[in-house]
């Protein structure tokens, strides 16, 4: 299960608006958790060599961190005020993404939030993608939020795979139900299933249809397993790139609960291309796990 004790919340620098701090305001004060707020960045004209001489520069890379810690503080303070127990750090490194994995390895919090947002095919090829790279290789749970506010009794969606395809881990699932039930417990809200059967066109011609039968006892039957009512669970027979979208959107998800699993490096190309459009047409929150022990390097969607 989920437990919220201590979460790290990424912020970005300059930003007008912080929504992953905000939202882990509203999940510490759910569950009492401590959090770390933290800057990680990194910035060429600052190095040794680049501009300056190495003295100077690193003069002027703690007067950076420096800047970094007081606008911290700055969010921190109210906090504190409204009784949350709030620390404060930076990183400097490049990417800045590998500081962040680092950092959580070594303060192993519950929960990491970062806020994101859509990221066009140019922005892709010509920038590295933080957020899919820390969905490929945080070892704690991620939770990606956008700007959308939780609703009172908010849904918390979880994708499944009843048949275990693609070598996924069978106890996954149940990581995943068991995150969502964590969640909905502390916001009173509610967790339901998705799953789809989707099979790819036999020799790219004629369209495989799902056993509807099957497919809805192979999802109650994981539904009865974690505790979940049968009205809970929706399945769906197109590609899961449309479905799931369709589904959150349809339910008015507040968050979208998705596992991630090791693959090998030709692998993580192709189905990380689908995980990508998944992530960009969900206009929820979403909450990547892993299993149990698995490592952290080259992991994709499902």
């Amino acid at each position: 299960m989920l437990e919220l004790s201590r979460i790290l919340v990424i912020i970005e620098p300059g930003a007008d608006s912080q929504p992953a701090l905000d939202k882990a305001v509203q999940l510490a004060k759910y569950a009492e958790s401590e959090l770390e707020l933290i800057i990680s960045d990194f910035n060429a004209y600052l190095e040794d060599g680049y501009y300056f001489d190495p003295v100077q520069a690193q003069k002027m890379r703690y007067e950076h961190g420096e800047q970094h810690i007081k606008e911290l503080e700055a969010m921190a303070a109210p906090l504190r005020e409204q009784g949350l127990e709030v620390t404060v750090s930076t990183a400097w490194g490049n990417p800045p993404y590998e500081e962040i994995v680092t950092r959580v390895k070594d303060s192993k919090p519950s929960l990491v939030i970062k806020s994101t947002q859509h990221h066009n095919k140019l922005a892709r090829m010509a920038l590295a993608n933080e957020d899919w790279e820390l969905v490929r290789y945080c070892p704690a749970p991620l939770l990606l939020v956008k700007s959308q506010h939780w609703s009172t009794k908010p849904i918390f969606l979880a994708a499944v795979d009843p048949d275990h395809v693609n070598d996924k881990p069978a106890a996954l699932d149940n990581k995943i139900i068991a995150s969502a039930a964590a969640m909905a417990s502390i916001s009173t809200g509610e967790v339901h299933l998705f799953h789809s059967a989707w099979m790819p066109p036999l020799a790219g011609v004629y369209k495989l249809l799902a056993d509807a039968e099957q497919e809805d006892r192979k999802l109650n039957d994981l539904a009865k397993l974690n505790q979940i009512s049968e009205n809970a669970c929706h399945w769906s027979d197109k590609d899961i790139v449309h479905a799931l979208p369709a589904t959150a959107e349809a339910l008015n998800a507040s968050v979208v609960v998705i596992g991630a699993v090791s693959r090998s490096r030709l692998d993580r190309v192709l189905i990380g291309n689908t995980a990508e459009k998944v992530l960009d047409r969900l206009e929820c929150d979403v909450l990547v796990i892993k299993p149990d022990g698995a490592p952290v390097m080259n992991t994709v969607l499902l």
